[in-house]
């Protein structure tokens, strides 16, 4: 996701962490991706690059995994649904 805003690159500098915007996002990578870290990175020209390494979360991942499972089951619910003759 691309922030249009120094403003937004300066937040990230002086807080130093990962945006809670973007941890399910980068725990869902490190799920399909079976690794155990990513970089999360940010940049705006002129501006210090932002570079924060998130880990596995593997409780986090369990809430994704559930998650992902509950919408397939609902859409294969209302699939059938508006498939039926």
């Amino acid at each position: 996701m691309v922030h249009q805003s120094a403003q937004y690159q300066i937040e990230l500098l002086l807080a130093d962490e990962l945006p809670q915007e973007h941890v399910a996002q980068c725990q869902g990578g490190l799920w399909v991706s079976e690794r155990e870290w990513i970089d999360f990175v940010s940049y705006w020209l002129g501006m210090p690059l932002f570079i924060k390494r998130a880990y596995r979360d593997e409780a986090m991942i369990q809430i994704l995994i559930e998650r992902v499972e509950a919408f397939y089951e609902e859409m294969l619910r209302r699939m059938a649904v508006v498939a039926a003759p």
